[in-house]
């Protein structure tokens, strides 16, 4: 191409600078933004206020189980507390308790004793605030 041509030929086509200097900035500026968030949100909700695991559960008779679980939790300076469940062959609740976690520590093992008004099969963590 001739180099007297070239503004009679950008001026035509309509061509500027290189296409890359038109999104780089904007890309970089979603990198930084999106990437920061993204970040955050992940180390933020990777980490629950409180975090629970089942370990065992047992029938104790036909009026009572008994669940062995697992407390981490972030906030030690505030008590928290579980609601367990026990439940029949069918998944319907036949018993429930709310197990009080005391303020102090991160990691807690408890074990609760769930009475039941019928014959249940298992217990678990229904949910914990």
């Amino acid at each position: 191409m001739n180099q007297d041509q070239t503004p009679y030929l950008q001026a035509r086509y309509g061509t500027s600078k290189p296409a890359i200097a038109r999104w780089v900035t904007p890309a970089l500026l979603l990198l930084l933004i999106g990437g920061g968030w993204l970040i955050w949100s992940a180390n933020h909700f990777s980490k629950p206020e409180i975090h629970t695991d089942t370990i065992s559960f047992s029938v104790d008779s036909t009026t009572q189980m008994s669940l062995n679980y697992f407390v981490n939790v972030r906030s030690v300076n505030k008590s928290h507390q579980c609601i367990i469940i026990a439940s029949d062959y069918q998944a319907n609740t036949v018993g429930q308790i709310t197990d009080l976690i005391p303020a102090g520590a991160n990691n807690y093992r408890r074990t609760v004793h769930i009475p039941t008004r019928a014959a249940a099969v298992s217990a678990s963590i229904e949910h914990c605030h």
